[in-house]
């Protein structure tokens, strides 16, 4: 998988511009991921004023294999999401946060690519479903969700009539 980094020092003050293209390989890095495919334009600013240092990350693009969960179809997903870090420097390895980025004091670049890789799949909702039409109907395939409407409704819980007796023992056993 392709490394993507942001240079952070050696820099002058001022805006510092950069763009990666992400394609479907930078994915195949994380196995356990719902996102396999997709194509996306990256574009970082890196702000130096003094010793302030402030990163911002754009991502725009499309994920290309999410499948619905009402008629697991495969659809597109677009994606469009910037964060803002503030960098700042620690004598030894500190933890970031959602906002801080801390790096080592003699520390050049900065490796983003688990930050574009957990922007990304932050975009993608808990619900994943095909956007509605003008009328409000899913744009699903009516096949399938017809499909999954007939297997639903014939396999009815059925209860076992050995659990109506089992809690009327268990009753009559908490009452005396």
């Amino acid at each position: 998988m392709p490394k993507h980094f942001v240079r952070i020092a050696g820099l002058k003050e001022g805006e510092h511009r950069q763009e990666f293209k992400i394609k479907d390989k930078f994915f195949e890095a994380y196995e356990q991921s719902e996102v396999k495919k997709g194509n996306f334009m990256i574009r970082t600013l890196l702000t130096l004023k003094g010793l302030d240092r402030k990163l911002s990350i754009s991502i725009e693009g499309k994920i290309t294999n999410l499948l619905c969960d009402y008629c697991a179809e495969n659809l597109d997903w677009g994606v469009e999401t910037t964060l803002n870090f503030v960098i700042k420097e620690s004598q030894q390895e500190t933890e970031s946060t959602d906002e801080i980025i801390y790096v080592l004091v003699n520390q050049h670049q900065l490796n983003i690519n688990q930050l574009i890789f957990e922007m990304i799949n932050l975009t993608i909702p808990s619900k994943i479903s095909h956007p509605l039409d003008e009328n409000g109907n899913r744009k699903c395939k009516k096949e399938m969700l017809e499909l999954i409407d007939k297997y639903a409704a014939s396999e009815k819980e059925k209860t076992d009539p050995r659990w109506g007796e089992l809690n009327k023992l268990r009753k009559t056993i908490k009452t005396k």
